[in-house]
């Protein structure tokens, strides 16, 4: 038990293991991991979502500016997704705030 200890105030990451019957939880960073790793993702997206919009503003066939459209409304969708799921996992930062 002391070792574990040591190890959750080092900061390292261990699994979920079976010991003397008693489950280990997950440590606080895995799942720093996985908050971070999904506003990455919703970062990328803002990005991808600003791209569209220049591309958006930029073309001037009909056909491309649909294509431009239906683009925009999935990413949008996606976007929503990950929020939703980032309220789930209770991270309250929004993805495009700077960090102090």
């Amino acid at each position: 038990m002391e070792n574990v200890l040591k190890m959750l105030q080092r900061g390292k990451a261990f699994s979920v293991e079976k010991i003397s019957g008693r489950e280990i939880r997950r440590t606080a960073l895995e799942e720093q991991e996985k908050k971070e790793k999904l506003l990455q993702e919703m970062k990328e997206l803002l990005h991808q979502i600003a791209t569209n919009e220049r591309w958006f503003q930029l073309e001037c066939n009909e056909d491309l500016i649909d294509a431009c459209v239906y683009q925009r409304e999935s990413l949008i969708a996606r976007y929503r997704y990950l929020l939703a799921k980032a309220k789930d996992m209770g991270i309250q930062k929004a993805p495009f705030q700077s960090v102090p």
